[in-house]
């Protein structure tokens, strides 16, 4: 592969990730800086397929899904529904394994995670100054940068902690310890409850996977804290966690009982993609739950395909050392566990992002591919009645 060819794969995913900084949460229609933002990501994660023998084996690990896409184009096709709706439906799978592709391939992954970690920063320091007040039983970040709702704070709480463990200098480190206190406030600000359970249950899975004593220690005194201050926990919860105000979730409860309730019309190949049906006046295409989503749009058996690159990713980080192996762990478990109880797994600019970002973590801790090592040179012919000798290159 030629020298400039990697640079510029590095480069389109760097460009891909800071163009997020100008685009919209709900994009309205196409703009140019959407155009712009996917024909990077395109560009990116197909300079990364034709780079490494790595990322293909990535794409490959993918292949499940597109069976399972397959299946689910073709049900929901029989069933009539929209085409436009069903490719929308497609499409983040699609950035996902580009930009899996792109983080996998570049040539400078630490430039791809710093380009993460620069915008989620950037979006979290705005959402926090913006705020008129730090009382959060009052107000939220996300009032004021609904942005941040996306969850990519979490990402770069990750991406930070990540390059923490690797960075060698003090300056470097200090930095990078600072990017975490403000992420790590800035996901606390937002006051989403998946949010701060998949920081809280990441934290604690890190905790416990570099020192399991320590962390079943720490889980222990939580648990026994909750059950001894129940009321005061309740009453903070309630004041700030919205605990005790049912319009935040009756909503969500009832889009989800009826999408669960399709899924048990229609339990093994699901509705298909381009399903949607109506809740509270509204036609919905997607609900607040992950696992809801997909067991009602692919059903068992696309549920169970969508599952089975998760068991090949997690065993290329079990492959890594400590303490880069909690980082990883930890920071999967946080992301996945927002993207279960929300609705950001159909975000057009999270999706890539977190492909890039375990795409470009692998790269760096993953041990390369041992070069082929030369066959021996066949045996000399003996000289002067003396044994033959093996030349070895």
């Amino acid at each position: 592969m030629l020298p400039w060819f990697a640079v510029f794969t590095t480069l389109f995913a760097v460009g891909a990730m800071l163009l997020t900084l100008a685009l919209p949460t709900f994009p309205d229609g196409l703009t140019i800086p959407i155009v712009g933002f996917l024909g990077l990501v395109g560009l990116a994660g197909v300079g990364g397929f034709l780079r490494t023998g790595a990322a293909r084996a990535e794409l490959a690990l993918l292949a499940p899904w597109l069976l399972a896409l397959g299946l689910g184009l073709a049900v929901g096709t029989l069933r009539g529904n929209p085409l436009g709706q069903a490719l929308e439906d497609a499409l983040p799978y699609l950035l996902f394994a580009l930009g899996l592709c792109a983080g996998r391939g570049a040539s400078r992954p630490e430039w791809v995670l710093g380009a993460i970690l620069a915008v989620c920063l950037a979006d979290a320091t705005i959402s926090l100054v913006r705020m008129p007040t730090l009382d959060l039983g009052r107000v939220r970040s996300t009032f004021y940068h609904f942005k941040v709702i996306a969850g990519h704070p979490l990402v770069g709480v990750y991406c930070a902690a990540f390059l923490y463990r690797r960075a060698r200098g003090r300056v470097l480190r200090t930095g990078l310890g600072l990017a975490i206190a403000v992420l790590v406030f800035a996901v606390v600000a937002t006051v989403s409850r998946g949010m701060v359970l998949g920081l809280c249950l990441g934290l604690l899975l890190a905790l416990y996977l570099r020192r399991p004593a320590r962390g079943l220690l720490v889980g222990a005194v939580a648990g026994l804290l909750v059950v001894v201050f129940t009321a005061s926990v309740f009453d903070l919860g309630a004041q700030y966690l919205r605990l005790g105000n049912q319009a935040t979730v009756d909503g969500r409860v009832r889009e989800i009982g009826l999408c669960l309730e399709y899924f048990i019309r229609m339990p093994v190949f699901g509705a298909g993609l381009g399903a949607e049906f109506e809740v509270d006046g509204f036609v919905v295409s997607y609900v607040h739950n992950m696992l809801a989503y997909h067991l009602w749009k692919f059903g068992l058996v696309g549920s169970a395909l969508f599952a089975m690159p998760l068991w090949g990713l997690t065993r290329q980080a079990l492959r890594v050392a400590m303490p880069l192996r909690a980082t990883i762990l930890g920071g999967a478990v946080s992301v996945l566990v927002y993207l279960v109880t929300a609705a950001a797994y159909k975000s057009y600019f999270l999706v890539p992002m977190v492909g890039m970002t375990v795409g470009a973590s692998l790269r760096l801790v993953l041990p390369a591919r041992a070069a082929a090592v030369p066959a021996a040179v066949p045996a000399t012919l003996s000289v002067a009645g003396k044994p033959p000798s093996v030349a070895v290159a």
